[in-house]
């Protein structure tokens, strides 16, 4: 069994590649968690994934990502996919507040690395479109306005109503999809929340890439995207592990940083809320090994605790993130040792 990582598949992906191996172009979709810092671990996995396995694919893909998980996916969507996570990279660990952030300076900061770690170039790739397909999740409230205001009842009532059920929630909050895509709404099947898709044009990409990292409490909603007069706020309300099923041949591939999918945020408190079997049916998930996190700075993977733990040692915590993303070399290239050999099929456990 690999040191680094666990690796599992659903019945039909295990099938699949029992008959016929795991071939990248057999990977129809890649989905992407929000999470915070969480993706740190997975940065070299998300550089050896764009520059070796789908380097030079030709068939499309389709790149679903909510929060973090839709800014690591952005810079999969460009023609040039490593330099930008490797800024993203930069940009988002090495960012710093003199004094503890408010709402809008944390904005104002997404707004600079989304910048910085795409580019012009790399925003006209993902509108212009192409094989990649870019799907950004974002959570929309049916609630008004209202400056200054946290919002706290009103999230606490849709905490409540997903503690019985998960489309309870659909009356006060929507997925809105930001996509490059003209054919989204035919590969999404509908789980039950009112989903809504919208083009990923010049004028709203960057207020949507804001808006599905804009975290209650913390920051303020997105308003601003032209055509919608609603509030845009975290996809990870919605679609915290992205639990979704496609309407595709293909497998899905889920580079995660946890050994299971929590559907929405405010999942985490529900604990026997897990992903449905139709979701994990086709997937393929890896994921770090218990011993591989253990062996980490802090013995685990960086979270946003860290912000407020070294909030006044601001270089340790920039030290530790970076050494996070050093040792997640050493998942891919177990990966790509075991991938080579064919020996990867040894590895695989089930759902």
């Amino acid at each position: 069994m690999p040191n680094t990582f666990n690796i599992k598949a659903g019945p039909a992906a295990l099938q699949h590649i029992k008959a016929h191996g795991l071939n990248p172009k057999d990977i129809s979709v890649i989905p992407a968690a929000a999470g915070g810092p969480k993706w740190i671990v997975l940065q070299a996995m998300d550089k050896y994934l764009v520059t070796n396995w789908f380097d030079q694919r030709q068939q499309p893909l389709h790149l679903v990502g909510a929060s973090a998980g839709a800014w690591r996916m952005m810079c999969y969507a460009t023609n040039d996919p490593a330099p930008a996570l490797d800024r993203f990279l930069k940009a988002y660990v090495e960012q710093s507040y003199p004094t503890w952030p408010t709402g809008q300076e944390v904005s104002d900061k997404m707004e600079e690395i989304i910048r910085y770690s795409l580019t012009e170039q790399g925003i006209q790739h993902i509108v212009t479109g192409g094989q990649k397909r870019l799907h950004v999740i974002t959570s929309e409230t049916q609630f008004k306005l209202k400056e200054g205001s946290s919002y706290k009842a009103q999230f606490a009532r849709i905490a409540a109503k997903n503690l019985l059920s998960r489309t309870l929630m659909s009356s006060d909050i929507h997925r809105v999809v930001f996509t490059n895509d003209a054919t989204a709404k035919e590969v999404f099947i509908p789980d039950g929340i009112t989903t809504r898709f919208q083009p990923l044009e010049q004028r709203s990409i960057i207020p949507a890439l804001k808006a599905t990292g804009s975290i209650p409490m913390l920051m303020e909603p997105v308003t601003e995207i032209a055509g919608l007069n609603k509030l845009l706020w975290d996809g990870a309300l919605v679609d915290y592990h992205i639990g979704l099923s496609y309407e595709t041949n293909g497998l899905v591939f889920y580079p995660h940083f946890a050994d299971r999918i929590i559907p929405g945020w405010f999942d985490k408190f529900v604990p026997w809320r897990k992903a449905s079997q139709a979701v994990l049916d086709k997937m393929i998930m890896i994921y770090p090994s218990k011993n591989f996190i253990a062996s980490l700075p802090d013995q685990k993977i960086p979270d946003r605790k860290d912000f407020e733990t070294y909030f006044d040692n601001n270089e340790t915590r920039i030290a530790n993130w970076y050494e996070v993303a050093r040792r997640g070399e050493e998942m891919a290239e177990e990966f790509d040792s075991l991938y080579l050999k064919g020996d990867l099929i040894d590895c695989v456990e089930t759902f």
